[in-house]
Formats: structure tokens, C-alpha cells, sequence
């Protein structure tokens, strides 16, 4: 059965190296930590300059949903810009990743997989007119992450999604799901699927 994560119902925790806090979204297995999750998906505070906690094993992707803008610096290489309603960034979580603001604090949203576990793609998109989408993975994730609200429709299915609201799916919630945005939305999609070799 669907459910709605409110984001005023996250419990917030310090990063595995102290340098932020983190509002964990969802996890599975359910009660995992940071060093047994097969997945995991979260909100995260910078509000200093400072390193990435690494995470060996774990694929992950990164997107802005507020502030002006980070740069990222993996190792001693090119300083990767990340703003805003832009392409999410996705790299390993063993990399070297030092993050310096452009103008204050920021909030990003992570997705992390354990790469013998499972596989994920996080996508952003902007619109303002109803749509149809068909989500059909192991499990999905509709995060609202700017915009009035975001009313999401299944059948007799029905959810209203505030800012940094978040609608999880099971594979049970596979279908065209019909999307109705209040205005100019920006939205996080995100799909886990079990990565291939690997019996759950």
C-alpha cells in the first residue's frame, strides 16, 4: 500500500562523520544503519564548507532542493557545480568528495544503493500540467521537492504531497499514476530496483 512521508515526521540525525544532519526519508531493510542498509534515501543540511562522508560499496546520487548552489570537488579533480532543479549528479560513495557553498547553506536529497544489492536512478523534473507516469519498480519514491503541492491519483488512490513530502511505493503500486501539480512543480523520481544476480 502507498504511503505519504511527511517531512515534518523525519527523524534528523548528525552525518556518519559529524560535518551535517541528516532527515532520513526511508531505508530498507527496515531499522538498518548506515553500515547495513541496502538502501537508503535522505534529506541532508550543509551549512559549512566540508568532506563527504564515504560509503564503501554504495552507489549514489545527489540533487539540490534548496539554497543557491554547491560545488563538489571529487579528489583534486574539476569542482562539479550542483544547483538547483538540475541534473542530479550521481558518483560512488567511496569517492572523495569535498563540498564548498556558493552563497549559504543548502538542503540536498540522496539516494544511496548497495551496488550488490540494488540498483537506482533518480530523475528531476519540472511541469506544471497534469501527467501520466508509469512507475513500475521494486519500489518508487515521488518527491515533491518545490512547488504549492502535488496531488497524486491511482484508481481510488489519492495523496496530496506538500514541499519535501515524499510518496513511497512497493512494487503492489505499479501502474499509471496520474500526476496534478498546483502550479509550476519540481519533482524527484526515484526507482530501486534488486540488482540483477541478486536473489532478496
Amino acid at each position: 500500500m502507498a504511503s505519504v512521508l511527511r517531512h515534518s515526521d523525519l527523524p534528523v540525525e548528525a552525518w556518519k562523520n559529524g560535518g551535517g544532519l541528516t532527515s532520513e526519508i526511508a531505508i530498507c531493510p527496515e531499522g538498518a544503519d548506515l553500515a547495513n542498509f541496502d538502501w537508503r534515501i535522505s534529506m541532508a543540511t550543509i551549512g559549512v564548507d566540508g568532506g563527504f562522508s564515504e560509503f564503501a560499496g554504495i552507489d549514489r546520487s545527489l540533487a539540490l532542493v534548496a539554497g543557491k548552489g554547491v560545488n563538489l570537488q571529487f579528489g583534486k579533480g574539476e569542482l562539479h557545480p550542483l544547483m538547483p532543479k538540475e541534473k542530479p549528479l550521481r558518483f560512488a560513495g567511496e569517492a572523495q568528495v569535498y563540498a564548498s557553498l556558493l552563497q549559504g547553506e543548502v538542503i540536498d536529497f540522496n539516494v544511496m544503493t548497495r551496488r550488490s544489492r540494488y540498483t537506482h536512478t533518480l530523475q528531476q523534473q519540472l511541469f506544471s500540467e497534469p501527467q501520466m507516469r508509469s512507475l513500475k519498480a521494486e519500489t518508487s519514491l515521488v518527491f515533491l521537492a518545490e512547488g504549492e503541492s502535488l496531488l497524486c491519483q491511482l484508481g481510488d488512490q489519492q495523496y496530496l504531497l506538500k514541499p519535501f513530502d515524499s510518496l513511497h511505493l512497493s512494487a503492489g503500486d505499479a501502474g499509471e499514476w496520474f500526476f496534478v501539480p498546483y502550479g509550476e512543480v519540481s519533482v524527484l523520481w526515484v526507482s530501486l530496483n534488486i540488482a540483477e544476480g541478486c536473489a532478496d
